[in-house]
């Protein structure tokens, strides 16, 4: 049986564990956590205080009885000696190993956001970080925020629209929208960096008074007062700077130690998932260097494609991105393209918004594989390439 090492237990990496047939491969998934986090409810727990009991489950009950699983954080990738090492010193041999490691944030990249995210949060990371921002705001009774993203590399590109919606939505209800100026930073010449749902998503943020700063890329965040410096020489007095941190892949010693960029991201082929120059190593999800949204969708059909390609069959990834976003009014859109279809015009829609909603309650039995058939059919429906005619399109 061929030996197949998962690195990693997000979405992705317990997809493909639970798509391998277990009489061909033997299946070991090494995660550093025990537990499974549904990452997309960070954002309902930081703005709206949902509660977090159901974000969260064990990974062994995610993945078939057939597949090991293997609590550790791994140290060390050889790709030439096709071995691991965790932190516990423990090496593991394999004969195809997929990586699927996500990113993590790094607020050490710009001076002084270390010192406000320790204060204030954040919904990019973990449970804590999102309640933390959560009563940040509860707190605030007026004055400045500042959302945005700290650098071009996100984790869900539509997270930072999202954000200052949920923000402005929030001081609405409970009164505070009249004594509170928000603003929205992008390192972008646009609201959105795709112009067909910019054209869409900005609109909708000037109707609620939300100021747009452009190429605004964050330089430094003042420790004291939290104002907001740009590389551009641009300064941003703010009350409550919500940033974004910066990310990067996780910290793993690769051999050779060229299969990785600066952001610690692995150069891997767009289309076959390959990790560059090492035939037996595939990548997937956000550790990978793709040209493409880091989104659990992409995880998804990652895996699939990855999945095919273990079974000896043709498969190669699209760069199909499928992004919900929601506009904090009832109503949700996607932002949906693939590398040789450019981002298509979604109309905002109260189904749309519904249909993110329900992915938190679908995603647990998604991930064990039963829901295949009706992903499928729905990917197929809404290929970017059959909505391209325009905004009324119905995914």
């Amino acid at each position: 049986m061929e030996r197949v090492l998962i690195v990693g237990a997000g979405a992705g990496g317990t997809m493909l564990a639970n798509a391998l047939d277990p009489r061909r491969f033997e299946v070991t998934v090494i995660g550093a956590s025990a537990d499974h986090l549904f990452q997309p409810g960070l954002l309902y727990v930081a703005f709206r205080g949902a509660s977090a009991r159901r974000l969260a489950r064990p990974e062994r009950q995610l993945l078939r009885r057939s597949v090991r699983f293997v609590q550790e954080a791994v140290t060390r990738i050889d790709l030439n000696r096709h071995s691991l090492t965790t932190a516990a010193q423990q090496q593991f041999d394999y004969d195809t190993v997929v990586i699927a490691t996500g990113v993590v944030t790094d607020r050490a990249q710009i001076p002084g956001l270390a010192a406000w995210g320790e204060r204030i949060g954040d919904y990019h990371s973990t449970v804590a970080e999102a309640q933390k921002l959560w009563r940040a705001l509860a707190a605030f009774r007026g004055g400045t925020i500042a959302l945005g993203q700290s650098t071009p590399l996100i984790k869900c590109p539509p997270s930072p629209i999202e954000g200052i919606l949920l923000t402005d939505a929030l001081l609405r209800r409970r009164g505070r929208r009249a004594q509170s100026k928000l603003v929205f930073l992008t390192p972008y010449p646009r609201a959105y960096p795709a112009e067909a749902m910019n054209a869409i998503l900005e609109p909708v943020l000037r109707a609620r008074g939300i100021e747009i700063r452009t190429v605004f890329d964050v330089d430094q965040v003042d420790a004291a007062s939290g104002a907001i410096r740009s590389l551009e020489g641009d300064t941003l007095a703010c009350d409550l700077p919500i940033l974004i941190p910066p990310f990067a892949g996780a910290a793993i010693t690769y051999e050779p130690a060229g299969v990785v960029d600066n952001d610690r991201l692995l150069k891997t082929d767009k289309t076959t998932l390959r990790v560059q120059g090492v035939e037996h190593a595939f990548a997937l999800g956000d550790a990978t260097n793709l040209p493409t949204s880091k989104a659990g969708v992409g995880a998804h059909l990652e895996a699939k494609v990855i999945a095919r390609q273990l079974n000896g069959e043709a498969a190669a990834f699209s760069g199909r991105t499928h992004c919900p976003v929601d506009l904090a009014d009832g109503r949700g859109t996607f932002v949906i393209g693939s590398y040789a279809a450019a981002v298509v015009p979604c109309r905002p829609t109260r189904m749309r918004h519904w249909m993110k909603m329900a992915m938190a309650r679908i995603y647990w039995i998604s991930l064990r594989g039963w829901l295949e058939p009706m992903f499928d059919w729905y990917f197929a429906r809404t290929a970017p390439e059959k909505l391209a005619g325009g905004a009324t399109a119905r995914p």
